[in-house]
């Protein structure tokens, strides 16, 4: 009778040992880009694991400006990410196909985020993204050739009468002319904004009025005074080159070049655009904002969003800045680097690039024109075929 009763308490004992719950484990996967933001999301995976030891992450490089494509074809196959980063301005396509869930409890969540954040997570009224870094270009100048930058474009015009040298590659100041992105700066500011002044009107491109083309005519008369470079050889290499070798003074680009100047040990600033003429105020730039998605098709939903509100707290997007320079986009985050508060003082002057459908038209077609107006070739004409374009495209 004692061998049957000790039996039956170890087979019991055995049995709730084995039959015990276990803590439930969650396998997540997360795309952003290589460099220092991978570096964040290395540190922040981490970070997280104290908290939360039964979430696995797992990071995968994908650049931003990839992943939409990438979660297109790999999240209906079940190869996806449940998390993944991408610019503000793919928000529309990611929701049209299904691609992405809604932030939860938006109001409460985006209470702390600027203005230009909440606009950019948004669209058609509903928050989808989760704000990691505003970012836009602005002037950067070299210290060692330039004291006090400028801050109109006549005044470039006057520093390039004796810095310019065709023959040794010396240019008062260089962007790359014929990108949409950084061109967008002669339209805005000459009071043509692409798609309404929110950015979200599709009926008002606004590339057929008269202010955009006195703006691209002005852009144009510059490759003459500033820059003369075929468009085609003004790439962002040729930007970053000129400016790292002291050829170039001046220099059009955004934070994302912070870290490579830093470490060449460059004495370089960054300053507000210069203003055109006619105006009082820095040239209006195009703001990104950088967006964590949850997927739609992501087996642990609420982890997800669990884990992608972590990434973004105001712990964590202030150890983002110190890692990777770029500008949280929290009105309860301090910024006391110089290089950062010289971007972040160029946002008060940025547009979010518009998340209308028809912007992938200005995206495809504009280049083109943009290459022949700095050509030379007649502004109006060279706007027609991509206007066409962009009001066909639905």
């Amino acid at each position: 009778m004692k061998k049957i009763l000790c039996g039956t308490l170890f087979f019991l004992t055995g049995l709730s040992l084995f039959s015990a719950p276990r803590a439930k484990r969650t396998e997540l996967k997360i795309w952003e880009s290589s460099g220092s933001e991978k570096n964040f999301i290395l540190y922040a995976m981490k970070e997280y694991k104290k908290i939360k030891p039964n979430v696995r992450i797992i990071y995968e490089p994908v650049e931003a400006t990839d992943a939409r494509n990438k979660i297109e074809l790999d999240g209906p196959a079940g190869v996806g990410a449940d998390i993944f980063v991408s610019p503000h301005d793919h928000i529309g396509a990611l929701v049209s196909g299904g691609h992405i869930l809604p932030v939860e409890d938006a109001s409460e969540y985006m209470s702390h985020f600027y203005p230009m954040a909440k606009q950019g997570a948004t669209y058609n009224g509903v928050v989808y993204g989760y704000p990691l870094a505003a970012e836009t270009y602005a002037l950067f100048y070299n210290k060692d050739i330039i004291k006090n930058p400028p801050k109109t474009w006549d005044e470039i015009i006057t520093l390039a009468k004796t810095w310019n040298n065709k023959f040794e590659n010396k240019y008062a100041i260089a962007w790359p002319v014929d990108d949409p992105y950084y061109a967008y700066m002669f339209l805005d500011s000459f009071g043509a904004p692409l798609f309404g002044p929110d950015g979200q009107d599709p009926k008002k491109h606004n590339l057929d009025t008269p202010q955009a083309v006195k703006g691209l005519t002005y852009m144009q008369s510059l490759r003459e005074k500033l820059l003369n470079v075929p468009a085609m050889d003004c790439s962002l290499d040729f930007v970053n080159t000129s400016f790292t070798n002291g050829n170039v003074p001046l220099a059009i680009n955004g934070p994302w070049k912070i870290q490579e100047y830093k470490k060449l040990g460059m004495n370089f600033g960054i300053t507000t655009l210069p203003a055109f003429p006619g105006t009082n105020k820095p040239a209006t730039s195009f703001s990104g904002i950088r967006l964590a998605f949850v997927s739609s098709y992501s087996a642990y939903p609420e982890e997800a969003i669990e884990f992608v509100k972590f990434l973004t707290s105001k712990e964590m997007l202030q150890k983002r800045l110190e890692i990777t320079d770029q500008i949280p986009p929290r009105d309860d985050i301090e910024i006391t680097d110089p290089y950062s508060k010289g971007i972040q003082e160029q946002l008060k002057y940025a547009k979010p690039m518009p998340t209308v459908n028809k912007i992938s038209a200005y995206w495809s077609n504009m280049r083109s024109v943009y290459s022949a107006i700095w050509s030379g070739e007649d502004v109006q004409k060279s706007l027609e075929p991509a206007i066409r374009t962009i009001e066909a495209t639905r």
